[in-house]
């Protein structure tokens, strides 16, 4: 088992963690900085019980999501970084086996990845959005997130409402769907309008495969947009959905295009 290990979570986790934890009177120093990614990356290969060297992905500096998002701009939100952010990166890329392609998120190339190499891969981030992806994944725990998995994750999987109602979670593409009505809004994808996690989790309460899913929530967009509804269902199913795979040219086969 390969781990897959989501290095653009790393980059801001570590680097935060450095800061907060870091007791001395000047800012930390990059070899504490870099310990606590060694032994972060350590503990997750012992947890999912890794035969092989782990690969980290970042993010590329373009993505082709811009180009896709036109009701609202694509990650459009503040963003801080942690104080040695570069040095990390320069670290992960001068010390491990990593993946960086322009145009593509770290997420992409990791649904690619595990798409191409079935049960042998396990991907490693506490993004839950890559949930959605076949094969095996794990998410550490860390403040108010638990621990998720190591768990075999099938193409349906499945939602839950969490009991106080404020949140829809699941796995596969019934998670995906949910998404696609409720958005995500870290990531400023804004969804159907008006469209929680109650009313998400009842439109998809009867299905039970992916076909299924899609007819319910393109019938919601329909009842919302009109005749516009697929197209806005589109825009936001591809913005929403992890590429598994590229064409010759090397760009992304999207979400409803044919392979």
């Amino acid at each position: 088992m390969q781990p897959l290990i989501d290095a653009d979570v790393l980059l801001y986790e570590i680097g935060f963690a450095a800061e907060t934890g870091w007791k001395g009177e000047s800012n930390p120093p990059f070899d504490y900085v870099s310990e606590l990614l060694d032994n972060r990356i350590g503990n997750i290969c012992g947890v999912v019980g890794a035969t092989s060297s782990p690969i980290l992905y970042l993010t590329g500096k373009t993505n082709f999501r811009n180009d896709i998002a036109k009701l609202h701009p694509y990650k459009k939100r503040p963003s801080h970084k942690p104080l040695h952010y570069y040095n990390i990166k320069a670290y992960i890329q001068g010390k491990y086996d990593y993946r960086i392609t322009e145009g593509l998120e770290a997420d992409d190339l990791m649904a690619i990845e595990q798409t191409s190499r079935a049960t042998e891969t396990i991907i490693c981030t506490r993004d839950k959005d890559l949930r959605q992806v076949p094969g095996w994944h794990y998410g550490w725990e860390l403040a108010n997130q638990p621990q998720f998995g190591p768990e075999l994750v099938d193409d349906v999987g499945y939602i839950k409402l969490s009991k106080d109602r404020k949140k829809v979670s699941g796995v596969g593409m019934l998670f995906f769907y949910a998404q696609l009505l409720t958005g995500d809004a870290v990531d400023t994808i804004p969804g159907l309008p008006k469209c929680g996690p109650v009313a998400a989790f009842n439109i998809l309460a009867n299905s039970n495969t992916p076909a299924e899913a899609l007819k319910a929530v393109y019938g919601a967009y329909k009842a919302c947009y009109g005749l516009s509804g697929y197209k806005e269902m589109l825009e936001q199913g591809r913005l929403l959905y992890m590429t598994r795979k590229l064409r010759e040219d090397g760009t992304p086969v999207l979400w409803g295009q044919s392979q």
